[in-house]
């Protein structure tokens, strides 16, 4: 069942939302709900991973990870 909420965004969120949806051919409203939907969906998956985390894995894969100087292109500036 839908429920009806009228809620307050910044106009740039509102222009940005109405022209993402008008190129999908979707109303504002279906737009909205699916972008909520899949920021519930992501955070759902990341809480599930983090249940199967083990510190003990973490460590098995850094050690993995040869100890020298990085290649130039992965330096930070």
């Amino acid at each position: 069942m839908a429920m009806s909420r009228a809620i307050s965004l910044p106009d740039e969120i509102v222009r940005q939302a109405e022209e993402l949806a008008a190129r999908e051919h979707v109303s504002v409203e279906e737009f909205v709900s699916a972008a909520v939907s899949e920021h519930f969906a992501g955070a759902e998956y990341l809480r599930r991973r983090g249940e199967r985390a083990s510190m003990d894995r973490f460590r098995a894969a850094l050690e993995q990870i040869p100890d020298c100087e990085p290649e130039l292109r992965d330096r930070l500036p």
